[in-house]
């Protein structure tokens, strides 16, 4: 497993505000000459560090603008079993299983508070679901992988 040294952690960083960042400015900033540079992309990209390149959307001009956050708890059925069935609904745009109180996040995102409804109503039927509970999502102020 490569490991990141202090160079991979700032262009990792400025590429998760900017995506865009032009490759001279991107070098500049990091200190380093263009082809190295590159080279280091190519290093992180082959090693799984960076799976592709993205547009972060204003979540308030996009035809689902709401959102939730569901926090999930299953009985005792295994997460991976019920991944599956929540990977199904179009809405829920990112499952995460964790540790804790509760089992699963879900962030879900539609075009109307009713719908979210649904998508919490229909969670909370999945077999093996024994509690969700829901958190609207007011604003988004930053999104950040490394500080």
């Amino acid at each position: 497993m490569m490991s990141l040294d202090e160079t991979d952690r700032q262009i990792l960083k400025i590429l998760t505000r900017s995506g865009r960042e032009p490759l001279k400015q991107l070098a500049s900033a990091v200190g380093l000459s263009r082809s190295t540079l590159t080279a280091r992309l190519r290093r992180l990209e082959k090693n799984g560090f960076i799976q592709g390149y993205c547009a972060v959307l204003s979540s308030g001009l996009l035809p689902r603008p709401n959102q939730a956050v569901l926090l999930v708890k299953l009985d005792k059925t295994p997460a991976y079993d019920i991944v599956d069935a929540i990977r199904q609904i179009d809405e829920v745009i990112q499952c995460r299983s964790v540790a804790g109180d509760i089992d699963l996040v879900l962030d879900v995102a539609a075009d109307a508070v009713e719908t979210l409804n649904k998508v919490r109503d229909r969670v909370s039927t999945l077999s093996g679901v024994a509690d969700v509970r829901t958190h609207m999502v007011l604003a988004t102020n930053f999104r950040t992988v490394f500080s």
